[in-house]
């Protein structure tokens, strides 16, 4: 049960932390196999018809064509700040981080209405149980997390 309603949280919401994998990712490509995986655990968890398959498709590259130049900023911003290691420049620093903040909000901003023009193409059942499904990976999150981070804080290295 835990796998269902993961996977589907992930279609939905995991948009966003695609994004911001994405932005940090080296490979292009890579973000065009997320769409495709995305696309297919939406047509098997939430039993998608060929022509939401046709319409969400559309919405992803869409989202893609927008958001990789974002991406892509954000990459080689974070490439160049990686050239002044050592060195601290409280002005450089805040600009870099300006830069980085409002190209994140983009992002989030070009997420959230591909998540809009997805849960409209959805019928109201399929937006239920995606709903439901996602409540579900938030509350799994939080009660998960916290134990997470203490392994993590305990584990040597």
């Amino acid at each position: 049960m835990y796998k269902k309603f993961f996977i589907v949280t992930a279609l939905v919401l995991g948009l966003a932390a695609g994004l911001a994998v994405a932005a940090t990712q080296e490979a292009a490509g890579a973000h065009g196999h997320h769409h495709g995986w995305m696309l297919r655990q939406m047509t098997r968890e939430l039993n998608l018809s060929d022509a939401q398959q046709a319409q969400i498709k559309t919405i992803l590259q869409t989202e893609r064509s927008k958001t990789q130049p974002l991406r892509d900023q954000l990459r080689q911003n974070k490439m160049s700040r990686k050239n002044s290691v050592g060195t601290f420049d409280e002005t450089e620093a805040r600009s870099f981080a300006s830069k980085q903040a409002q190209l994140m909000s983009d992002l989030m901003v070009e997420r959230e209405r591909t998540k809009s023009q997805i849960f409209a193409v959805l019928t109201p059942d399929q937006r239920q149980k995606a709903q439901q499904l996602m409540q579900q990976h938030r509350q799994m999150r939080r009660h998960h997390g916290p134990k997470q981070q203490s392994q993590s804080e305990q584990s040597p290295g």
